[in-house]
């Protein structure tokens, strides 16, 4: 994970309201498709590439469908909920 994507998941961390704001939960999903998701659990944006099952009981939040999407159109989608 890059510094600048470390320093949004703190500040995710910090100001829980906006993710649940801004951002699309992901509920009652059994694998994730690849793309960029805010873990609340662990407090990370990771970036997909490939499908992954979902641990069940996880807080996650479906930031962007490109797992390759640069860091500012992350950070504009989490800061400003635009896509």
């Amino acid at each position: 994970m890059s510094r600048e994507l470390m320093e949004l998941a703190l500040w995710l961390s910090e100001h829980p309201e906006m993710a649940r704001k801004h951002l699309k939960p992901v509920r009652r999903k059994a694998s994730l498709d690849p793309g960029v998701y805010y873990n609340r659990g662990t407090r990370m944006i990771e970036r997909l590439y490939s499908p992954q099952h979902a641990a069940l009981g996880n807080q996650m939040f479906h930031v962007n469908s490109d797992p390759a999407a640069p860091v500012e159109e992350i950070r504009r989608r989490v800061l400003e909920g635009k896509s």
